[in-house]
């Protein structure tokens, strides 16, 4: 009798690519830094002239922290100063709209017994810097690159300049060339770091792709400049896209346990599982997939992932033609949760259960009904039908009834796979039609 098969028709990894942002604080338009809303008092004597610079830490809620004094060009009013510091007031600065730590330089001018106080200007001597920041602060992005472009033109060793130009690219919504602009900066001040962090952890996350090792390159200066959550994500990501599992199991792990949004703890889980599974870890992997589905019942993320893992692992069985093994791996996906992978892995376990030693051409036909259910149109799954319906014709019945359900499922096979514009699949069909008409 002759023995049925499918003329090698190849079954792969669902193809449908997820594509991840991190998990970074969104920035609205605007940029902030702390300010003295009222200045405080002294009961000190002033002792004369001069200018004292006082560093004040200032907390989100607006509390605030005198640290030292930075500089003095008369030590006998340092007291004062830090006195008048203390007593003031001031306002948090902000990263778009959410109030964030961070310090204040407070300048103190003493001029006999008056008092004036201002910010410390990074830009003070610099006019190029202060036109660009006071674009930036007026929120026009766009002319605040056109003036740095043009002042380092004229100026390329201006740092501050050049930390600004990657400031105005980033707001202007140019973060690949914010991340090369602070890439060319001799060193970032403080200020800035935690801008210039967020820069090269989007930055990381968008190339990891196309680019594995630049994106490695980025997270880890981002882990350097603003060490979180955002920079442990972009490295995790960098990290599964230079293959490095471990590691990236090591950076993401720690992650989800802090985080309070579901849908941003369903991001970092999706990465973790692949990470898991790149450091064959299916169990974890598993866990957190029923996290995922737990987080989000309409997510099938996780079951993609999952399924890929699984589908791999088939499709290199089959190449090896080990199809016991192949079965044992398209059976743990037949009724996953995620449509695409229960019809590929219904489909492969048709053509796998077809390729046994002794094939059981019902059982065949059981799974590849199930994929054709779940996707009446799929090429593979009714050539997988059409093959099984044969199989059962020539082996077993002999019965124009089943003859005729395997043309049916293999014409159909066939009208799919041209509408598809796989000709590969189509030929192989026809093949198969010739061989039962």
């Amino acid at each position: 009798m002759k023995r049925i098969l499918p003329l090698g028709a190849a079954l792969v990894v669902v193809g449908a690519s997820l594509s991840f942002q991190p998990a970074l604080a969104q920035y609205s338009n605007e940029f902030s830094l702390a300010k003295v809303k009222k200045a405080g008092t002294t009961s000190q004597s002033i002792a004369g002239s001069g200018q004292v610079k006082v560093q004040v830490q200032v907390n989100p809620d607006g509390t605030h922290k005198v640290i030292r004094v930075i500089s003095s060009t008369n030590p006998g009013d340092n007291a004062a100063a830090l006195e008048i510091a203390q007593t003031s007031v001031y306002s948090p600065a902000h990263k778009g709209t959410t109030p964030v730590v961070s310090f204040y330089d407070y300048i103190l001018k003493f001029n006999g017994k008056s008092v004036s106080s201002g910010d410390a200007s990074a830009n003070a001597g610099d006019p190029a810097s202060g036109a660009v920041d006071g674009l930036i602060r007026a929120g026009k992005y766009a002319d605040a690159v056109a003036k740095a472009t043009e002042g380092l033109s004229a100026n390329p060793g201006n740092n501050r300049l050049a930390q600004l130009l990657g400031v105005a690219q980033y707001y202007n919504g140019d973060n690949a060339a914010a991340a090369t602009a602070f890439d060319k900066v001799s060193s970032i001040d403080k200020e800035f770091r935690p801008l210039a962090g967020s820069a090269y952890a989007t930055q990381a996350v968008k190339i990891s792709d196309t680019d594995p090792a630049a994106s490695l390159s980025y997270a880890q200066k981002a882990q350097q400049l603003a060490p979180g959550p955002n920079s442990s994500f972009a490295l995790g990501v960098a990290q599964i896209s230079n293959k490095s599992f471990a590691d990236a199991v090591q950076t993401l792990k720690p992650l989800p346990a802090g985080v309070k949004d579901n849908k941003t703890k369903v991001l970092i889980e999706d990465r973790l599982m692949v990470a898991y599974l790149g450091n064959n870890d299916p169990d974890d992997a598993n866990a957190l997939a029923a996290s995922i589905k737990q987080l989000d019942p309409n997510d099938t993320s996780g079951a993609r992932i999952v399924g890929n893992y699984y589908l791999g692992q088939a499709n290199t069985a089959m190449g090896a033609k080990n199809y016991d093994a192949a079965l044992k791996a398209y059976d743990q996906l037949t009724s996953s949760t995620d449509t695409q992978v229960a019809v590929t892995a219904n489909t492969g376990a048709a053509f796998a259960t077809m390729q046994l030693a002794k094939p059981d051409y019902s059982k065949a036909k059981a799974y590849a009904l199930k994929a054709v259910t779940l996707a009446p149109g799929d090429a593979q799954a009714n050539f997988a039908a059409g093959v099984a319906f044969e199989g059962i014709y020539v082996q077993v019945t002999h019965s124009d009834q089943d003859k005729q359900q395997a043309l049916t499922y293999l014409n159909k096979a066939d009208a799919a796979a041209k509408a598809a514009g796989n000709t590969a699949l189509s030929t192989q069909i026809e093949g198969q039609l010739k061989a039962i008409q």
